[in-house]
């Protein structure tokens, strides 16, 4: 059996009505799956009209409220309230394929070998964007690398760790995860909290593998539309998102034991002059060197910060 778990904060109830409608088509048997929603500090709380879709078509689902604002705890108290062996974490904005809980959990039960594995995450067909976004939209969770299974246990970033969208992940990396935040020094903040685009707790969790003697997978059998926002398919919004992922490079390292370079005085100037000469090609790649050099100074600014936790929102 799976738990499904929505942790949202303030959705589009529109889009939210769609993501929920999704679940609700699952071809695996109703008495399969349980989805739990996680309102996590919404200034409307959400209802149990809110996720009609679910109790209409007979889902098993329970609405849980998670004050303390935050992905990370929201995904905190949903691993505490579930029990099942794999728990998948849906976005408040993607909709599943019909039949991805019904491939989760069959390659969750022939795979024992696996910690944790995600899939093909797609942008909707009317989306467009410019050409220089496409290497940029790793970054958004979008995600399709082709039809080949890429799987691996390694202490490292890699094509097989999952983004956290549509996220299926094995009971004892979860058990993991809540020991690491629970040592966490109460002002260090990982992930996503209100508006903070930062995004260490889906690789906090990934990476717990590797301990554990087990492999992330990225299953191209598995499908979802992200439906982003258009929004965030602009230059400020990446450079902005970008500038957090560097800086959650950093945490991340930090909570994983590893140690972080820090990079001062003349240093830093060979450091972007290097980075930027290795990266631009052309005019039209400007843009995405900008993006990347955001990258840069998030990892410069995060690095100066002491390993003792003096890490606060920024």
């Amino acid at each position: 059996m799976l738990d499904v778990c929505i942790c949202t904060h303030n959705p589009d109830r529109q889009l939210f009505k769609i993501v929920l409608q999704a679940l609700s088509n699952q071809t695996l048997n109703r008495d399969r799956y349980q989805v739990w929603i996680v309102d996590n500090a919404s200034d409307l709380p959400i209802e149990m009209t809110d996720i009609e879709p679910l109790t209409t078509a007979g889902v098993k689902c329970k609405i849980l409220v998670a004050e303390r604002l935050g992905l990370m705890y929201a995904r905190d108290l949903a691993i505490s309230a579930t029990s099942n062996e794999w728990l998948v974490f849906v976005d408040d904005d993607n909709e599943l394929s019909n039949d991805y809980l019904e491939i989760a959990l069959d390659i969750a039960e022939t795979n024992p070998q696996l910690g944790c594995f995600g899939g093909k995450l797609l942008l909707p067909i009317e989306i467009d964007y410019p050409d220089w976004m496409e290497q940029m939209l790793p970054y958004l969770a979008i995600k399709d690398i082709g039809d080949e299974v890429i799987s691996k246990c390694a202490n490292c970033w890699g094509d097989w760790e999952p983004p956290g969208a549509g996220f299926i992940v094995r009971r004892s990396l979860l058990e993991l995860s809540q020991r690491r935040l629970a040592a966490l020094p109460e002002k260090v903040v990982l992930d996503r909290q209100g508006k903070s685009l930062l995004s260490a707790g889906d690789s906090m969790i990934a990476r717990g593998a590797y301990e554990l003697g087990l492999e992330c997978a990225y299953q191209p059998r598995l499908k979802l539309i992200h439906r982003i926002k258009p929004e965030r398919l602009s230059f400020a919004y990446l450079r902005r998102l970008l500038y957090n992922h560097g800086r959650s490079y950093v945490l991340l390292e930090r909570v994983l034991g590893n140690s972080v370079p820090e990079i001062v005085g003349l240093q830093v100037l060979g450091f972007i002059w290097r980075r930027t000469i290795s990266r631009v090609r052309d005019f039209k790649s400007l843009p995405q060197c900008l993006c990347m050099l955001a990258w840069d100074y998030g990892y410069l600014a995060e690095s100066r910060h002491k390993k003792s936790g003096a890490i606060e929102q920024r």
